[in-house]
């Protein structure tokens, strides 16, 4: 919302000023006055989201585009601010209990757009509204303006639509590793503690490491035994394989490269003495 404000602290600058350099003094006063507020919102970053104040705000917002594309005519096309309006909304309302603020944008944003076709955008009056080349201006300053947000609201709606197919897509794996691993544990203790294991080790959270002794408490010692100079980073890079993660899985939950995760095997082979015809998980998984 903070980077929403930023935004549009920016577009109200930039028409102010367009419009100071065509001698527009007090709309540049007002574009400039309503465009510090946004900025203020936005540098004060720790302000809640609340859906009632932001309905008022994009209410405000769709009065103002009503007010000039009422003042300067059709032509100049401030009409298409609308659209970015009603993409922003959906964005902002995208839960369960705000979706229905959406349906209010919408009846408001109709029903100033047909007030406006019935009095042909021009309800209120501008000395300069015929002035072809202050037109020719506005319109491309519209439809840049325009153009920009929308790829802006695309960009954001895409990121939030993969980091929800990520999360789905390891959601999946980890209930796949978790099938595998009850396939393997015989006591009912592991089996009921196996799910939080993996989940922990998918969020490489800090917690997982002395909660994968627990679930495997032999599985150090073991390693310990072949091999007592073992780091942290090595034990949790066997836990890893032992929980049957892939190169991919662990390239992606740890943020490593591929080529560091197989470094990274290479060396245990050779820390090991693990022969390159062994498997690799099926010598952890003796161990």
């Amino acid at each position: 919302m903070n980077l929403f404000s930023f935004a549009l602290g920016i577009v109200f600058y930039v028409n102010g000023i367009r419009d100071l350099f065509f001698g527009h003094t007090i709309y540049f006063s007002a574009l400039i006055g309503i465009g510090t507020i946004y900025m203020i919102v936005f540098f004060f970053t720790k302000i809640w989201f609340k859906p009632i104040a932001w309905l008022l705000n994009l209410i405000f917002l769709l009065f103002v585009i009503f007010f000039f594309s009422t003042t300067k005519g059709f032509g100049n096309d401030l009409s298409m601010y609308y659209f970015v309006i009603l993409i922003a909304s959906l964005f902002i309302f995208n839960e369960k209990d705000t979706v229905k603020l959406n349906i209010i944008i919408y009846t408001i944003a109709l029903i100033l757009f047909i007030i406006s076709h019935y009095y042909d955008f021009r309800i209120f009056t501008n000395e300069d509204s015929e002035h072809k080349t202050f037109t020719r201006n506005q319109r491309i300053f519209t439809f840049i303006e325009t153009f920009i947000g929308i790829i802006c609201f695309v960009y954001f709606i895409l990121s939030k639509h993969f980091r929800v197919a990520r999360l789905y897509k390891q959601t999946m794996r980890s209930e796949k590793m978790i099938i595998e691993l009850k396939r393997k544990l015989r006591t009912d203790t592991q089996i009921y503690a196996i799910e939080e294991v993996v989940k922990l080790a998918v969020k490489d959270d800090i917690a997982y490491i002395p909660k994968f002794k627990l679930v495997f408490p032999n599985f150090y010692t073991n390693l310990l035994s072949l091999n007592p100079e073992i780091t942290p980073d090595e034990f949790k890079f066997c836990s890893l394989l032992k929980l049957g993660f892939t190169t991919k899985d662990i390239t992606e939950y740890n943020n490593l490269a591929i080529r560091t995760v197989q470094t990274r095997k290479s060396r245990l082979r050779k820390t090991f003495d693990i022969s390159s015809e062994i498997d690799l998980y099926k010598w952890i998984d003796e161990v």
